[in-house]
């Protein structure tokens, strides 16, 4: 039997050398998901006994030829060859995929000494849902009889992973549960230093009260698909971002300037094409935002009340009209952009300007799918009860819009 290879992590802070990887799993819109399907593949592999206990793993990632095989197994009892393909996401293209890897694995019978091809090769599809063309296809296929789907599904509450008809207790960290009583603790300020430098800096820049938080968000950024962090040399800006190239896909930025700390996120805003009760093309438009907190208050804590929203500049709002925050508002919250929208809100405003006055769910109903499926009569008179004034609110928002049609 070959041995099975260990997956090889990255170094990351608090770790050195070889280690088995850690699937990342995050949870935002009020769901739990792998953060890429290379991470439900390190999931699998690391718990294969549990979740297949009728199958060896033989090789994850196997090539042949210049194809690569998620899984190569066998049955534990008659050794039939059985190829696992993982999709992260809906594909309407993994029944051939899977007729394809076939055809080789018949042609070139790789491990010939560990699995008997005298017996036909069992496909198993693993994804989160199949499409309507993967049920035709599979119908279609005259390897049919050979053909499993499997879905697999998240219990948010019992911290589960349900797979086929195997649930398992998920033992790994979860960027963004609320009710997480684990934290990863800042590595010391050295070793930080010695992998980014930048990094350091910048923490150096935030007030020691204000680090822990801005931890735990940080952490929640990256778990983000593509989502890069990026921090200039002297710790004074950092964008969470798809690259640092000119008109990339931005999530969040924190800019540091002496004691001042400006906080932005990209939230949906309004646009030409909708009105109350009708809405065109794509809903979600995010425009640069700056979040505005009374000086009181911690910018990244998820419980922190916002003052203000703020239509942004490149630099944000100027220190005179930080001077007077209720006055700049006076005379901004009736200036409207190019998008309609108007260039300041108060923290609950921003929610009724997007819905005009509450009228319009279009953008809240594309974002927010499992709430209306959940409630489809009801969802919108739930939805206007929650705390739209708080960070944490905005911060799943503007993570929603990031992830929406990405």
């Amino acid at each position: 039997m070959a041995p099975r290879k260990k997956s090889i992590t990255p170094k990351y802070f608090g770790q050195g050398g070889d280690s088995i990887k850690i699937p990342r799993i995050v949870y935002t819109a009020n769901d739990l998901r792998f953060q890429s399907e290379e991470d439900l593949e390190i999931y699998i592999e690391n718990h294969f006994d549990e979740l297949f206990p009728e199958l060896d793993l033989i090789q994850r990632q196997f090539r042949l030829k210049t194809q690569r095989y998620d899984l190569l197994c066998r049955n534990k009892h008659n050794h039939q060859a059985v190829l696992l393909e993982l999709k992260n996401e809906e594909d309407r293209s993994i029944i051939w995929q899977l007729v394809r890897y076939r055809k080789l694995i018949v042609d070139q019978k790789p491990f010939h000494d560990h699995i008997n091809y005298s017996l036909p090769i069992e496909l198993i599809a693993v994804a989160p849902s199949f499409h309507e063309d993967s049920l035709i296809d599979k119908e279609a296929c005259k390897f049919e009889d050979n053909i499993q789907l499997l879905t697999f599904s998240f219990i948010v509450e019992e911290k589960i992973v349900r797979l086929g008809k195997y649930n398992h207790c998920i033992p790994y960290h979860i960027a963004g549960l609320s009710d997480e009583s684990k934290f990863e603790s800042i590595p010391n300020y050295t070793q930080i230093y010695s992998e980014a430098p930048a990094l350091a800096r910048l923490l150096q820049n935030i007030p020691q009260e204000n680090r822990d938080d801005f931890w735990r968000l940080r952490k929640l950024f990256l778990a983000q698909p593509k989502v890069k962090e990026i921090v200039n040399s002297l710790g004074t800006r950092v964008f969470y971002a798809t690259s640092s190239r000119k008109g990339s896909k931005n999530l969040a930025e924190i800019c540091i300037s002496g004691k001042q700390m400006s906080f932005f996120l990209h939230l949906p805003s309004k646009h030409t094409s909708m009105d109350v009760y009708y809405s065109t093309g794509n809903p979600v438009k995010p425009k640069r935002f700056e979040i505005i907190f009374s000086e009181s208050e911690n910018l990244f804590k998820l419980e922190s009340p916002i003052q203000y929203v703020a239509l942004s500049s490149t630099r944000g709002i100027s220190l005179k009209e930080r001077e007077n925050l209720s006055a700049s508002f006076e005379k901004n919250s009736l200036i409207c952009g190019r998008d309609c929208m108007p260039k300041w809100c108060n923290g609950k405003g921003y929610f009724a300007q997007l819905s005009f006055g509450y009228n319009n769910q279009s953008v809240f109903k594309a974002l927010y799918p499992e709430l209306v499926s959940k409630n489809p009569q009801g969802w919108w008179q739930e939805f206007q009860t929650q705390e739209t004034d708080k960070l944490g609110w905005f911060i799943d928002l503007a993570i929603r819009a990031w992830r929406y049609k990405i």
